[in-house]
């Protein structure tokens, strides 16, 4: 069987464009010759950007043109904007542009139980989660794998990585739905082999559950032109065997997918992986000692690490998943951002639904911010993160997370149009025209505090409208 796993090999015009009587604007505005016959496009609207870390900069009236393979030529002033008539332009005026949002962790089966809380991580997972997942039948994914990427693109999320479960035909489905719905997906089984809703545990649950994964991963990974990739996912440590950890840390790095589990998210779970695993030096240390850290592998939560943990993470170039929403939910604590980023440990956002209790980014930012400000003052150390800090890990720190070879995240010259268009007629106080501020970071402020009013009207990927 390991010969087998070693052996897999990696697949690797102005339009109307709202729903407003906007008139749209004459194409003799461009005033110039037509130049390349190469097709391209553009948006006019206002334009968010983080171009650097800590930064974000803002276009009131912008214009963003891309070529025909999707890569941004232009991004600024609109006066500025190139005026070939061969450019079609979407007039968007009045609307907000932001570069699409990446959620770098979250459960597509466990969608229907956000918002049921009350409990801990582990009897939450034993009430609410294990059930559903068990029942997530091939025709159940049918219904409902389609309408979460739907909601992925409502909530301005272009990318994202996904957990489903352990049902491999129910996985082959949420593949195929993700395939049509034309965004960046990092996906995969969910891999248990101890105490979970499979069948009694044994040598041979170990060896289908990783042969089921390998087969997922041939068919999938670098799948619909590379924008759907395969992510390994053992759940955590108190549902996978040694065997199953240590086989899937050779089977990822033989393929170049991803891995991405659970780390120290919850007090009573540290306790339980102490228990189960006697001879490992801390909860980090499980993985290690089975090859699970890497620069591909991504863990969710980390809140409890000692200092030798940061340290692995960083050795490792392994990846964190922040889920501050998640960690709040289900009362599970709140991860030292401060220490975490002097230690250099790339950090991307993610909802975590259904722990998490919606997809919207500019919510799980909000909690974010106010889970670290709380820390700060509890704790009367360490440092809380800028609201720029958490728009860029919801971009481009995302971005880089799971697409670390493109050039994602941000509205400018160079990188891949991955792009959301939002109404935010609401977000400002008795509706005032948030698109007529000037002040970026005011801007920003206003969108990550009062962001469940904003609303995803278009999302394009590498271009195209999806």
């Amino acid at each position: 069987m390991m010969a087998n796993h070693m052996a897999l090999t990696r697949n690797l015009n102005f339009v109307p464009a709202d729903r407003t009587s906007r008139k749209p604007l004459s194409k003799s505005t461009d005033g110039s010759e037509p130049g390349s016959s190469a097709p391209r496009r553009g948006l006019r609207g206002y334009l968010l950007n983080s171009p650097r870390p800590g930064k974000v900069t803002a276009h009131q009236d912008g214009a963003i043109v891309w070529d025909g393979s999707g890569l941004i030529t232009y991004a600024g002033s609109w006066q500025e904007r190139p005026r070939a008539r061969t450019i079609s332009w979407e007039d968007w005026r009045s609307r907000l542009i932001t570069p699409g949002f990446v959620d770098v962790h979250c459960h597509l089966p466990q969608y229907p139980a956000v918002a049921q809380g009350g409990l801990e991580l582990l009897p939450w997972l034993q009430r609410y989660i294990f059930p559903l997942e068990k029942h997530f039948t091939p025709e159940r994914a049918t219904r409902e794998a389609s309408r979460f990427f739907a909601e992925l693109k409502r909530n301005g999320i272009t990318s994202a990585a996904v957990y489903v479960t352990a049902c491999p035909e129910s996985t082959e489905v949420c593949f195929q739905a993700a395939r049509r719905s034309k965004l960046r997906i990092a996906m995969g089984q969910m891999m248990m082999d101890v105490n979970s809703y499979l069948a009694r545990d044994s040598r041979a649950l170990t060896r289908r559950v990783l042969e089921e994964g390998e087969r997922l991963c041939r068919r999938w990974h670098g799948a619909a032109r590379g924008r759907i990739r395969y992510a390994f996912s053992p759940r955590f440590a108190l549902t996978c065997s040694s065997e199953l950890m240590r086989a899937t840390g050779e089977l990822a790095r033989a393929t170049g997918a991803f891995i991405q589990t659970h780390l120290a998210e919850n007090p009573a779970e540290l306790v339980a992986v102490r228990k189960s695993f006697p001879k490992a030096i801390d909860y980090t240390h499980v993985y290690e000692q089975h090859g699970l850290l890497g620069p591909q592998t991504i863990v969710g939560h980390a809140i409890y690490l000692s200092d030798r943990e940061y340290a692995a993470l960083r050795e490792t170039g392994t990846k964190v998943a922040h889920c501050p929403t998640a960690n709040l939910f289900l009362r599970s604590g709140v991860m030292d951002w401060s220490r975490m980023r002097s230690e250099g440990v790339a950090i991307g956002l993610g909802s975590d639904v259904g722990a998490g209790p919606e997809l919207n980014p500019w919510q799980v930012m909000k909690g974010a911010s106010y889970s670290h400000k709380l820390r700060v003052v509890l704790t009367g150390t360490g440092s809380e993160p800028s609201l720029a800090d958490l728009f860029r890990v919801a971009t481009v720190g995302g971005a880089e997370i799971l697409w670390p070879e493109r050039k994602l995240g941000q509205i400018a010259p160079g990188f891949e149009a991955d792009l959301v268009v939002w109404d935010v007629d609401r977000v400002d106080a008795f509706e005032e025209p948030l698109t007529e501020r000037t002040d970026a970071e005011l801007v920003l402020s206003k969108l990550v505090f009062r962001g469940a009013l904003a609303r995803a009207i278009r999302t394009y990927v590498g271009g195209e409208a999806v």
